[in-house]
C-alpha cells in the first residue's frame, strides 16, 4: 500500500506523486463523495476491485458514525459461476448493506473464432444458464437494456445528485488512466455512459494496483471470492466476468477444468462455444486478414462482415477511425512510426475481439511495414 496518489500539476498534464498512500487517498475521496452527493451507491460485481471499494466505504461510514446501510447494486449477467453468485448473496442478510440484486435483459456479446456475436443476458426466448433468483429485481417494463441505458434504469426513480462508486483501476488500461488524469480536479469523478445529468461515476481506487488490493484484504482480514484462488491455481488472470467475452473466451478450454458443471451449463445453452474451445488456437488470423484490402477501409469492411450487432460495429469502427485520425495527425507532424498505428497492428486488435480502444505501437515491426508495402 505504499503507492503514491497520482496528481496533475499543470495544463501540460505532467504527472507527479504526492506524499500520501493510495489507501489514505481513497478514503479521502470517499469522504469527499459523501459530502458532495445526495446519494451514494456502490457497484458490486463480487470481484476484488469492487469489494475493496465496498469495504473502504464501510470503513468511512463507521469512522463518520453513519448508521444507515450502504446502498449496493449487483447486476447479475447470468453467465456467471455459482461461487461468485454465492459470494454476492452472502452480503444480502448483512444489515450493513442494502443490496439491490438485478437480473434484467441486457445486450451482450460472445467471442467465437475471431468474431464478436451478440446475445441477450436473461433472454426470454431461450433457457437460462441457471434459474433467475426469486429475490432478483427485474424491469417491470421488460425493456432490453444496453450498457448506456442501465444507469438510467437503475436510478430512474431516485432524486438528487447520485454517486455511483466503481472498482475501476487505471493500471488495467491506459484508456482508464487517461479518463482520470485528463482532468485537473476531481479527476476520479466522471459522467455516466448514459450522460444523465444527476449521475456521476466515481473511481476512488483508480490509482491502486492489483497488489494494493490484496495487501488491503490481507491487512484487514477481508474474505474475497474463492474464484480468485481457483483462477490463480489454473494460471488465469484474476477477474470476475462472463467467460464468453474475448479475453476469457480465448482460454475457454481451461473452464472445463476449473468449473466442469458451469462449463456444461454454458455448452448446453451456447453449443457454439465448443468451436471456440476446439479451434481457437488453430485459427489462422493471417488468412482472414488477407481476404481484405491492406488498408483501414479493409479493416472496417471486416468489422461490417463479422459483427451483425450494430452497436459492436459502431464501437469497433470508431476505434479504427480514431486510430486513422491520430496516425494522420502524427504523420503530418513528422512521426516516423506510422503514428503508432500500423494497419496490421490495428487489424490484429480488431480481429482479437478486444473491447478496449486500440493502444499505439511504439515501433512498427517488419511485418507491419510489409503489410502496407513499405
Amino acid at each position: 500500500m505504499e503507492n503514491k496518489e497520482l496528481d496533475i500539476v499543470d495544463d501540460s498534464r505532467v504527472k507527479r506523486y504526492i506524499d500520501i498512500d493510495v489507501y489514505t487517498a481513497a478514503k479521502k475521496r470517499i469522504n469527499y463523495i459523501i459530502d458532495t452527493f445526495d446519494r451514494v451507491f456502490v457497484s458490486f460485481s463480487g470481484g476484488k476491485d469492487s469489494l475493496a471499494v465496498l469495504k473502504l466505504v464501510e470503513e468511512v461510514y463507521e469512522e463518520r458514525g453513519i448508521k444507515k446501510p450502504i446502498d449496493v447494486i449487483f447486476r447479475d449477467e447470468e453467465v456467471i459461476q455459482d461461487d461468485v453468485i454465492d459470494f454476492v448473496c452472502s452480503f444480502r442478510d448483512n444489515p450493513k448493506y442494502n443490496l439491490r440484486y438485478y437480473a434484467v435483459r441486457q445486450k451482450s456479446v460472445k467471442y467465437i473464432l475471431g468474431e464478436v456475436l451478440p446475445y441477450i443476458q436473461w433472454d426470454n426466448d431461450r433457457p437460462h444458464i441457471r434459474p433467475k433468483p426469486d429475490f432478483a429485481l427485474t424491469d417491470p417494463k421488460d425493456r432490453l437494456h444496453d450498457q448506456n441505458s442501465m444507469d438510467g434504469f437503475l436510478f430512474e426513480n431516485i432524486k438528487g445528485k447520485i454517486a455511483f462508486l466503481m472498482g475501476i483501476r487505471a493500471d488495467e488500461s491506459l484508456i482508464r488512466l487517461r479518463s482520470c488524469i485528463n482532468r485537473k480536479t476531481d479527476n476520479y469523478i466522471t459522467k455516466s455512459t448514459a450522460d444523465i445529468a444527476n449521475i456521476r461515476i466515481c473511481k476512488p481506487i483508480y490509482d491502486w494496483t492489483e497488489d494494493d488490493i490484496f495487501i488491503y484484504f490481507y491487512r484487514n482480514n477481508i474474505k474475497y471470492c474463492v474464484s480468485y484462488d481457483i483462477q490463480s491455481l489454473a494460471g488465469k488472470a484474476l477477474r470476475v466476468a462472463t467467460p464468453l467475452v474475448a479475453e476469457s473466451a480465448k482460454q475457454f478450454d481451461v473452464l472445463k477444468r476449473m468449473y466442469p458443471k458451469f462449463y456444461e451449463q454454458i455448452i448446453a445453452i451456447f453449443p457454439e462455444m465448443l468451436l471456440q474451445e476446439r479451434y481457437y488456437k488453430e485459427i489462422d488470423k493471417g488468412s482472414k486478414m488477407d481476404k481484405y484490402p491492406h488498408s483501414f477501409a479493409g479493416v472496417k469492411q471486416y468489422i461490417a462482415d463479422t459483427n451483425p450487432d450494430a452497436a459492436s460495429r459502431a464501437k469497433f469502427t470508431k476505434y479504427v477511425d480514431n486510430a486513422m485520425k491520430i496516425r494522420l495527425q502524427k504523420v503530418r507532424g513528422g512521426s516516423t512510426n506510422l503514428g503508432g498505428y500500423p494497419i496490421l497492428h490495428v487489424f490484429k486488435h480488431i480481429i482479437s475481439g478486444n473491447k478496449s480502444m486500440i493502444q499505439p505501437k511504439l515501433k512498427p515491426s517488419k511485418a507491419d511495414l510489409e503489410y502496407e508495402g513499405l
